[in-house]
Order: structure tokens, then C-alpha cells, then sequence
């Protein structure tokens, strides 16, 4: 065995500086990991402050948002309160005008009365035109416009509104070509007021922005798409100008504003009927010069044994209102509307019983049922829908006298109130100014529907 190991002193040095570089080493280690860890702690709690401030920005923008739909909401009902009550207030005495005008026209006046009787007549169509219009762009900016189908004969339709702006084409010294292609007499499920309406417009814009040379209305009725084409020879639309055709309120140039006059709401308003009934409208260069534009709609084929007849259009009212001495009585509380009312029944030989208010109407009525009501909306005392509410309970309890039929003429022509009007127990709406072809259509099929209902026997017990 050999002799033992003996420490040196050395050695002992090296272990006591390792141990406490290690130690060192540790507590350095130590503090890091506490910084960091704090680092942390204070990074955790920073985003959790920011989180709690974040959510409370989403929720202050919430709430702020749903107050500001609030308010958008608040503003189109007032708009929407607004716009009907001026429409009211601006046909009441707009009926008056037309009312009396026409039948001033309808007199014995020289050529120069004549004339100046045709501006008055003009000047006021053309305001009930931008008036209509105005309502039309707002029920559709308020997604409160809604079609009407029935039963309607495109071709048939179509020839009517052909032949009256033929004659104005003429009347200027332009040629006017017609031409349909597809079947004749075929019956699709189409709204024929907004029909009308489209391809009236665009008749319209061209026989005014052709001076000279031709106005043509090419239609094309097809199984699932109907195609109507106006096209003129007038100075067309510059490329440049193409982008503003369809906006509200615009027109492709500020001297076309100056010459012509327009609001520019017509082709705005052709183009979004056009879309909610399944089609478009869009322009179409002509060469060398002109316009042609293009309306399409979805066609639905209408059901078999349906015709185009409805309750509130009657095709030749005159032989039926002139058949015997109906019984109208009318509620009318303004004094023009009252004469304006007698001067266009006097055609028909029809001298209405005239009240001023709703409970004179029902008192009227029970006492000695009338064939006919002619009914006001705003009236005092008692409004229109009260008192048609009172007359149909008076029938329910005497089923024997069968049902009234009661036309609402009002200057209300929102599309809500009317539906509303319909609920109440009104037959039919004849907006004022009231037209006394429209008057006299509805008059005569809802006396011919409601006769041969009374003419039915009674259903067994």
C-alpha cells in the first residue's frame, strides 16, 4: 500500500471560489427569473386592463351604434310622417286645380280660353307627376314599395300606352312605330300601373329629346321574359355622361336641366321597378346618333281561368253607371272636392248625395242603405275608417241588405296607408286628384260585382 494522499491547499481554494461563483451563479438566476416573472405579472396585468378598457370601448360603440340605428330609424318614420302628410296636403288642393280645370276645359270657351285652360291642365299633371315621383323614390328607398300582380294581357296593355304618346310623337312631327312580337292575348301575372309606368317614362324622355326624325316601341313577349325597347333618333347620351342615366336627381348634363326641365327621377325609378320585377333597364347607343333603352321583366304565365278583369278596373264604365240611377252617397268635407265630385259624376247622369263628415254617412246609410259609398279618410267628427268600420257592423247584424261597396278617395297614398284602408273594411283606393276614368272604371266594377253577388241565391241553412 502506498503512502495516502495529502490534500493540498489549493484544492481547497478551487472548491470555495466554485462554490461561489455557483452560488452566485443562483442568486443571479434568482433575480432574473423574479424580473422576468414580474415582467410578466405586469405584462399579464397591462392586458388585462387593455382587454377590460377594449370591451368597454365595444360596449360604449354598441351603444352608441344601436343609439344612432335608433335615430336613423326615428328619422325615416318622421320622413316617412312627413312625406304623407305634405302628399296629403299637396293633392287635397291639387284636386281642387284639376278637378275644376277639366271641367272648365269640357265648356264652351273660345280658342284662347282653350289654351290657356290646356297650360293650367299641364302645369298641374305635370306637378301630380313630380309629386307621384318623389313618393315612388322614397317607398323605394324604405324597401315599402310593393307590386300588385294580376292578371294583365302585356300586348293589350302596352298598344293603350303606345297610342297615347303615338299621338303626342305625332302632335311634335315625329314618326311613331309600334311592334310586338309574341303572342297577343296571353295573360301573366305582371303589376300594370308599374308597367305602364316604365315604358310611359321612357316614351316620355324620348318624344321630348327628339326634335326631329322617329320615336319607335319595339315589345317582345316571351314564355319567361318580356323585352320592351324604346329607341329614338334625338342627339343620344355622350360616353361621358353614360354614369349618371340612372342616379336619383341627375341629369347627363345641367343644360338638358335648363331646356327640358326634369328632376331626373324617371329612368331611377323605371330602373329599380324593372329590378323588383325580375329584369333591368339599360341604355343602349345608337349609331350615328339616338338612344335606345331596354327594359326586361320576369313573366309568370297566370293561372288558368283567370282573366284580366279585376274588382277594381272595369273597361267601359259608362253603359253600366248609366244603366239605372245608382244611389251614391259621397263624404266629403272639403267644398271643391264636393263640387269637383258632382262636375265629373255629371257625365254618368249621377247626382250624389253629398254629407260633410263620417256619422252623417253612417246615419245616411242606415237609415236608407245607398248603392254606393264614396268615402274621405280625414274628416271631423268621424274619419272614413270609423265610419266604414260602423257600416259593416250595420250589415253584419242585417245580412239581408248584403255588403256596400265603399271607395276610399283620399289624398293619403302611401302604400301602408292604403293596405291599411283595405283591412278597414274599404272596397277600393282612388287616390286625389282623383281621374275621373279611374273613378268611373272602379265605380262600375264594384256596382257590377256587387250586384251580381246580391244576385246570387242564398247559401243553404
Amino acid at each position: 500500500m502506498g503512502p495516502p494522499t495529502l490534500s493540498r491547499p489549493e484544492d481547497g481554494r478551487v472548491s470555495r471560489r466554485r462554490y461561489e461563483r455557483e452560488k452566485h451563479a443562483r442568486a443571479e438566476a434568482e433575480t432574473l427569473l423574479e424580473q422576468r416573472s414580474r415582467e410578466v405579472w405586469e405584462a399579464n396585468q397591462a392586458l388585462k386592463a387593455q382587454a377590460n378598457s377594449l370591451e368597454e370601448m365595444v360596449s360604449a360603440r354598441t351603444a352608441e351604434l344601436e343609439q344612432a340605428k335608433q335615430l336613423a330609424e326615428q328619422a325615416n318614420e318622421a320622413k316617412s310622417a312627413f312625406l304623407a302628410m305634405i302628399s296629403h296636403e299637396i293633392r287635397t288642393p291639387l284636386n281642387g286645380v284639376l278637378g275644376i280645370t277639366t271641367a272648365l276645359a269640357e265648356s264652351d270657351l273660345d280658342p284662347g280660353q282653350q289654351e290657356m285652360v290646356g297650360l293650367i291642365l299641364n302645369s298641374g299633371e305635370t306637378l301630380l307627376s313630380l309629386l307621384n315621383d318623389l313618393l315612388d323614390l322614397t317607398k323605394i328607398e324604405a324597401n315599402k314599395m310593393e307590386l300588385e300582380l294580376r292578371p294583365t294581357d302585356p300586348a293589350t296593355l302596352l298598344r293603350g300606352v303606345a297610342q297615347i304618346h303615338g299621338q303626342r310623337a305625332e302632335d311634335k312631327g315625329l314618326r311613331f312605330g309600334l311592334r310586338i312580337d309574341g303572342p297577343q292575348n296571353g295573360l301573366f301575372m305582371l303589376d300594370p300601373t308599374r308597367l305602364q309606368q316604365v315604358v310611359a317614362n321612357l316614351l316620355s324622355n324620348a318624344i321630348k329629346f327628339t326634335d326631329t326624325g322617329h320615336v319607335t316601341l319595339l315589345i317582345s313577349i316571351g314564355t319567361e321574359q318580356l323585352h320592351i325597347a324604346v329607341e329614338d333618333s334625338g342627339p343620344g347620351v355622350p360616353a361621358e355622361q353614360r354614369h349618371r342615366l340612372f342616379s336619383a336627381f341627375s341629369q347627363t348634363d345641367a343644360s338638358i336641366t335648363r331646356k327640358f326641365g326634369g328632376t331626373g327621377l324617371g329612368l331611377a325609378i323605371s330602373r329599380r321597378l324593372c329590378r323588383m320585377m325580375g329584369g333591368d333597364l339599360v341604355f343602349q347607343p345608337v349609331d350615328p346618333c339616338g338612344a335606345r333603352f331596354v327594359a326586361s321583366l320576369a313573366l309568370t304565365p297566370a293561372e288558368s281561368g283567370l282573366t284580366a278583369a279585376t274588382a277594381t278596373q272595369h273597361a267601359d264604365p259608362g253603359p253600366l253607371l248609366r244603366s239605372r240611377p245608382w244611389r251614391i252617397l259621397s263624404a266629403e268635407d272639403n267644398r271643391t272636392n264636393q263640387r269637383v265630385l258632382q262636375l265629373m259624376l255629371r257625365r254618368y247622369d249621377i247626382a250624389p248625395v253629398i254629407v260633410e263628415n263620417g256619422a252623417e254617412a253612417v246615419e245616411q246609410h242606415c237609415a236608407d242603405p245607398f248603392d254606393m259609398i264614396l268615402m274621405d279618410v280625414n274628416m271631423p267628427e268621424m274619419d272614413g275608417l270609423e265610419a266604414a268600420s260602423m257600416i259593416r257592423a250595420f250589415e253584419a247584424s242585417r245580412p239581408q241588405l248584403g255588403r256596400v261597396p265603399i271607395i276610399a278617395l283620399s289624398a293619403n297614398a302611401m302604400t301602408h296607408q292604403v293596405a291599411d284602408y283595405l283591412r278597414q273594411g274599404i272596397d277600393a283606393h282612388v287616390p286625389k286628384p282623383v281621374r275621373r276614368e279611374e273613378l268611373a272604371s272602379t265605380m262600375a266594377a264594384l256596382l257590377d260585382r256587387a250586384h251580381l253577388d246580391r244576385a246570387q241565391p242564398p247559401p243553404p241553412e
